[in-house]
């Protein structure tokens, strides 16, 4: 019976957690990701200091947000996980 109220209580977040995903849009966050590392490996991209800088720190904020969704998402599924097992 707890199992089937801890199963209850973690399907309650799947909508919320749906939701940050759209919130932090990553998709496109993904797709800028992208962009920014192939300009990187572009020649004499890093002559330009300032730039370089610039695009630095744009690529670390994308990076941490999807980073903390998907801990958020690793977290949700292995709770899920335990509680099969709990099951069993």
């Amino acid at each position: 019976v707890e199992l089937d109220n801890f199963k209850s209580i973690l399907n309650s977040y799947e909508s919320p957690l749906a939701e940050v995903r759209i919130h932090f849009d990553l998709a496109n966050k993904e797709k800028r990701i992208e962009e920014l590392e192939r300009e990187m490996e572009a020649p004499g991209f890093w002559d330009d200091t300032e730039r370089s800088q610039k695009y630095m720190v744009e690529l670390k904020s994308l990076k941490d947000d999807k980073e903390t969704y998907e801990q958020l998402e690793s977290q949700y599924e292995d709770i899920a996980t335990l509680i099969e097992m709990g099951y069993e």
